[in-house]
């Protein structure tokens, strides 16, 4: 039998001193959990942050240093995909397909871009204090997303007349009795598919008795589309003229925007109608902010400028073989070369200039007012400098260009393809120059403001 051994009875004076090293020893674990464990939870923290941050608050861009949020700038980029699904037909299921990456990379430049335009119109609207009246936006919402169920006979003039006026107007009485026949018997199903079978030109059409089937705004031709919104149901038009020829048209059916597929997938993807409408009333900024820069820039006369103009093609390094772009530098220095030595720069046009009309008849562009530019800065340049005066070379992604001031007029008449150019041109040149003036920045890489 084993005999147990007495184990040495404790002090009190031991005791306490074995409880409170314990203690300490209980203490410090609890600190050091402790200062994990809020570590931890900082971290998580921070990260949440940071990506909040990068999601929602993060600047894609900025107008007079104020921040247009990263947030906004994956709203529209989302509001403008909505469009590619539809136009595409791609289910909402595959709307993340590894396929459509490439498309879709497209619309971030196009949302940005957005943004930016919004901004500069909302500016512009307050500066010159014009509201857009609900009502306006209630009209154009439903003009541009209602649809037309439709049907048409097209009448082509004959391409291979020798006399274009005479097949004109041979196309227009042949359309004009079409016109009589079906507004005499409107919805003679036998009747529409003759007609289109025997006298349409549109293959699509001419054996389905002329059907379309239902149609949104911006599918067809302005003349057909502005026929269209001028009738009433089941009224056959008289002859429409288009690019294409005379059209014959009958509106059979119109759906409110409410059916409207687009409106429908927006709907369903998380924006409301008054998204929506946000979005058709900066389309009517744009209508107004084009028609008042079209009106200040065609005023004649106006001053202007006799360009002489070089052109080399100087696309970046990564879009074009290493030779290309090799040849394309060496061009420039030569041109640069031969106007340090004082060759004429008609002569150095000829020679190197890639725009081939120009270079024939030594880098004559013409006359130039304000507004016929592709960029603001350039211009502001330009008419800054006395005649005989050569330019700085002017350089962005795909061109490289200088300009020689050859005179300047301060009042010369605007010619006719002067004012077609400033009106195709007039919304382009005031977004440019008010990105300038309001110190737009883009912010996101790869997307920003070329010079």
């Amino acid at each position: 039998m084993a005999r147990r051994i007495p184990l040495p009875r404790l002090t009190q004076r031991q005791r306490t001193a074995r409880w409170q090293r314990e203690r300490r020893q209980q203490t410090v674990i609890v600190i050091v959990f402790t200062v994990l464990l809020f570590g931890a939870l900082g971290l998580v923290a921070w990260a949440a942050t940071e990506r909040y941050y990068t999601d929602n608050l993060k600047p894609a861009a900025t107008i007079e240093g104020r921040v247009i949020p990263y947030r906004l700038f994956t709203r529209e980029r989302a509001f403008e995909l909505v469009r590619l699904y539809v136009q595409y037909q791609v289910p909402v299921e595959l709307e993340n397909d590894p396929r459509l990456l490439q498309e879709k990379s497209q619309y971030d430049g196009l949302a940005l871009s957005d943004l930016v335009e919004q901004a500069l119109l909302d500016l512009s609207a307050r500066q010159g204090a014009y509201t857009v009246p609900p009502a306006d936006i209630d009209a154009r919402y439903t003009a541009d997303f209602s649809q037309w169920r439709s049907r048409h006979i097209l009448v082509e003039p004959d391409s291979s007349a020798a006399d274009k006026d005479a097949a004109d107007k041979a196309a227009l009485g042949r359309a004009q009795d079409i016109a009589k026949q079906l507004q005499a018997s409107p919805n003679d199903a036998e009747l529409w598919a003759k007609l289109a079978k025997d006298n349409s030109a549109d293959p699509g059409s001419k054996d389905k008795g002329g059907e379309l089937g239902f149609t949104s705004k911006g599918e067809f031709v302005k003349e057909y589309e502005d026929a269209l919104t001028g009738m009433k149901v089941g009224a056959v038009s008289d002859p429409v003229k288009s690019a294409f020829g005379y059209h014959v048209i009958q509106l059979e059916e119109v759906r409110a925007p409410e059916a409207n597929p687009l409106v429908q997938r927006w709907q369903s993807s998380g924006f409301s109608l008054a998204d929506i409408k946000i979005h058709v009333r900066y389309e009517l900024l744009r209508e107004r902010v084009t028609q008042q820069i079209q009106d200040e820039l065609s005023r004649s006369p106006s001053e202007q400028l006799h360009l002489l103009h070089i052109t080399v093609n100087t696309p970046a390094p990564g879009n074009v073989a290493a030779t290309d772009f090799t040849a394309a530098l060496k061009k420039l220095s030569d041109v640069k070369q031969a106007l340090d030595k004082g060759t004429d720069f008609a002569e150095v046009a000829r020679q190197f200039s890639e725009n081939p009309d120009e270079a024939k008849n030594g880098g004559d562009a013409g006359w130039f007012t304000r507004g016929m530019f592709d960029n603001y800065q350039k211009e502001k340049e330009l008419f800054a400098l006395q005649p005989g005066t050569v330019s700085r070379q002017f350089s962005s992604k795909t061109v490289t260009e200088l300009y020689k001031v050859v005179e300047k007029d301060p009042a010369r008449a605007l010619a006719d393809d002067q004012k077609q150019k400033l009106k195709d041109n007039a919304y382009v040149y005031w977004l440019d120059r008010e990105r300038r003036a309001h110190d737009a920045v883009k912010l996101v890489p790869g997307l920003e403001f070329g010079p």
